[in-house]
Parts: structure tokens; C-alpha cells; sequence
């Protein structure tokens, strides 16, 4: 949802700004995927917040085996273009919670880097190579110190700015999982273009 509020915004800030995402794998944090059960609870919420943002129930019988693969690939497009790998993380996301792709094989990662203007045969590579595999733990290393040392919340996603301030889950509702399970939703504070002037202000503040 973040990413797609960004891409609507992020080009009002060419040349001022450029996004990186840092890997947060939570199949490591919580020493398995993603089970279907929790994510079939939280699309229906992305899809009625933000109309840019739209999903669908997964539609084949194998849930994803992993999204570390997909971490990887983007790094790997990072290196190449900044800015061809924002669209292409997006292109991931929507992959997977709308289109039904197994962004989990890396074939369909590089038809995807392809897709984006990118490299494929470089993606390719990486991913044979394990090229970015160190970077990926890095990233899962940097998240849990700053929740250990600095006590940063682990909200998905954070926006960390050059100065080091942060901004968390900006505009998404408040909700409750216990024991698996989605048992409160509160309102956003927002909805459609208030959101979007929101983010404007908030990338605004990143520019400096």
C-alpha cells in the first residue's frame, strides 16, 4: 500500500529524492514464511484503503515459498537503476497480491526485471551467484538492532529519512493480530487525497 501512495508521489520529487528499501524478511524473524491464513486476513484491509492497491486471493494451491528471492532481485536492480528497481519492487508487490505471480521463482522475478527496463541476464546472475544474499541478512541484522538498541518499532514499512528520523506505517489503520488472528480494525486516518498530500508532506520534510 505504502509502496503504491510512493509511486504516485515520488516523481514530484525527481532529483530531490531517491527511495531504497531495506529488506525486512519476516520468514527469518518469525523462522517461517508468511502462512496464507494471516495474509488472506490483512488484503481485504489494502484493498478497501487504498483504490491503488488492488488484490486478490492467491489463486494456485502452493502458497509463496519465500520472498527472500525477491529481496535479492531487487537489490540486484538497485545497483543497476534506482529508479527502473522502484518500479520494479512495485511491480513485485502487485505481482503477488493482485496478479498471481510466483515472485518466489526466479524466472519470473527476471521476466519481471525485464518487464521494468532492467537487466534480466544481470538479475539472473545474482541470484545464481548469490550475490546479494549477504546483504539481504544485513539489512534483517540493521532491522533488529535498531528495535533492540534504539527501540524503533517494527512497523512495515518505516520510512527512515537522511537525517534519521522515521516515520512509521504512515495513513494505515490501526489493527489488532492475536495468536494469528485479526481481532481489531480501527479507521484510517485517512482516505484518498488527503493521503496522498500527506505523503507529499512527508517526503517534503525528507528533501529538507
Amino acid at each position: 500500500m505504502a509502496a503504491a501512495r510512493l509511486d504516485k508521489v515520488m516523481p514530484e520529487f525527481e532529483g530531490k529524492l531517491h527511495l531504497k528499501w531495506r529488506a525486512f524478511p519476516l520468514e527469518i524473524i518469525n523462522d517461517r514464511p508468511a502462512p496464507r491464513y494471516i495474509v488472506d486476513q490483512e488484503w481485504p484491509l489494502i484493498a478497501v484503503q487504498e483504490p491503488l492497491s488492488p488484490c486478490r486471493s492467491w489463486p494456485h494451491e502452493e502458497y509463496l515459498r519465500t520472498t527472500l528471492r525477491a529481496f535479492q532481485a531487487y537489490a540486484s536492480a538497485y545497483e543497476q537503476d534506482p529508479e527502473k528497481a522502484r518500479v520494479y519492487d512495485l511491480e513485485i508487490r502487485r505481482g503477488f497480491f493482485y496478479e498471481g505471480r510466483r515472485v518466489d521463482e526466479d524466472a519470473v522475478l527476471c521476466e519481471m526485471a525485464e518487464e521494468a527496463g532492467l537487466d534480466a541476464s544481470k538479475v539472473r546472475a545474482d541470484l545464481e551467484s548469490g550475490a546479494y544474499e549477504e546483504g539481504v541478512m544485513d539489512d534483517y541484522r540493521e532491522a533488529m538492532r535498531l528495535r533492540d538498541e534504539e527501540g524503533m518499532p517494527m512497523t512495515s514499512p518505516t520510512l527512515i529519512f537522511p537525517n534519521g528520523e522515521a516515520v512509521y506505517n504512515p495513513y494505515a489503520s490501526d489493527k489488532t493480530i492475536e495468536g494469528g488472528k485479526l481481532t481489531e480494525v480501527h479507521a484510517p486516518p485517512a482516505y484518498g487525497e488527503a493521503v496522498y498530500a500527506g505523503y507529499r508532506e512527508i517526503l517534503a520534510r525528507a528533501a529538507g
